[in-house]
């Protein structure tokens, strides 16, 4: 209903869910000590134990310099199927929040929805610097 709602209604629909997304990702993340620097694979440890937690299953990242961390469960996968801009955003967002509150050198720059049935892909990019 909800996302019915934010489609139906809103300008922007993948833009508002990205955004509610980095806030409610901003709000499950642990945010580490000022003095602490976070490097990129913690920042993926950080963010797939966020997504433990809120229920996507995530799996093991295979390369370091191309992170792709494979979700083997929606918690959403009903409302995804029907709305998957607005969802699969709102995931995205999420995943994006999670990495600026922890301050990863890490980015989430895509989401593929359902490369199989039970599986979909997070792309992350490793900031240089």
């Amino acid at each position: 209903m909800l996302t019915t709602l934010v489609v139906g209604e809103l300008p922007r629909p993948r833009r508002a869910a990205i955004a509610a997304g980095r806030e409610w990702g901003r709000s499950l993340a642990e945010r580490p000590m000022p003095s602490e620097r976070v490097d990129a694979e913690d920042g993926i440890r950080r963010l797939s134990t966020v997504l433990a937690g809120a229920g996507f299953a995530p799996g093991a990242v295979d390369d370091a310099e191309k992170p792709v961390i494979p979700l083997r469960h929606c918690p959403f996968r009903e409302i995804a199927q029907q709305h998957r801009d607005v969802v699969c955003s709102l995931h995205l967002g999420l995943m994006q929040g999670v990495l600026a509150e922890v301050r990863a050198p890490l980015t989430a720059r895509r989401l593929d929805p359902f490369v199989e049935p039970s599986l979909c892909l997070a792309h992350l990019t490793v900031s240089k610097g």
